[in-house]
């Protein structure tokens, strides 16, 4: 089910979502690095799993963060970034090396988790807060791959014809460099549902 299957109120009520993510997690990241961080959320739009693999059409390998989503809900979130941005954003965690590819160490792979869940936990503790609905992550799970593997593996338990992606398009700017990621978030047509009619009768219009 593409976007424009959704109304003009639901789609607002999911960046209004995605916005105030931004802003917290950009607050946290700036925290963690000692360095000014912006978080912005240029775009916010649902489809159907059938759509997820024209997204990744023609991407370059990727570095990927999952989570499952717990509670109220069903379904995972994922934070990716093709394999250049991942290791950009290491380096502004654990420092430069000669060889980019030595970041993907234990310590480079948890800097790149930790980013993964403060902006997935940003993203469900706002919803949670909005819908009131109890909404939390599990641990993070660094994975790696073509994306169309990856978005497999991932996703295997919600994809079918029933089920959602919430894509949302972020870019993390740190002075001169920037690099961007794509957030989803897979849940099933009742977490859907949930997610909307609580959000609608929560937030005024």
């Amino acid at each position: 089910m593409s976007s424009h299957k959704f109304s003009k109120k639901q789609l607002d009520v999911l960046k209004e979502i995605g916005n105030i993510c931004a802003g917290n997690a950009s607050v946290a990241l700036t925290q963690i690095l000692f360095k000014k961080i912006e978080l912005q959320i240029p775009k916010v739009k649902i489809i159907s799993m059938s759509e997820v693999s024209q997204a990744f059409k023609d991407v370059s390998p990727i570095i990927c963060i999952q989570m499952e989503i717990l509670g109220a809900l069903h379904g995972s979130a994922l934070l990716i970034f093709e394999q250049e941005c991942a290791y950009t954003i290491m380096e502004l965690l654990v420092g430069k090396t000669g060889d980019r590819t030595k970041l993907v160490t234990q310590i480079g792979i948890s800097s790149l988790k930790e980013i993964g869940n403060i902006v997935i936990s940003s993203y469900l503790s706002t919803l949670s807060s909005l819908s009131r609905l109890p909404v939390f992550p599990s641990c993070p799970q660094f994975s790696d791959g073509l994306a169309t593997t990856v978005i497999k593996n991932v996703f295997g338990g919600v994809l079918n014809a029933d089920a959602y992606l919430i894509l949302i398009e972020t870019v993390f700017t740190e002075q001169v460099t920037a690099v961007s990621g794509t957030f989803f978030i897979a849940i099933d047509s009742d977490s859907m549902r949930l997610i909307l009619d609580a959000c609608e009768k929560n937030i005024p219009s």
